[in-house]
């Protein structure tokens, strides 16, 4: 069983087209799962790249942009 703008279908009952278009569907929601987890995965290692590097940057060039300039 599936569901379909709010209506339950019987997917045995489906043409061969229909069952062809049904497990494409899958495919694309399994996939797009596939990739929003990956999207979490890069932006984590984007954030804890991202905190390393500016833990490490040169002190003198973050008291650069704070010193007064005369």
């Amino acid at each position: 069983m599936f569901t379909l703008d709010n209506k339950e279908y019987d997917e045995t009952k489906l043409s061969d087209k229909g069952k062809m278009a049904f497990a494409q569907l899958q495919y694309v929601s399994q996939e797009r799962s596939k990739l929003l987890l990956e999207t979490d995965r890069l932006n984590t290692i984007e954030g804890a790249n991202t905190a390393i590097l500016k833990s490490d940057l040169p002190k003198e060039e973050a008291n650069a942009d704070t010193e007064p300039k005369e």
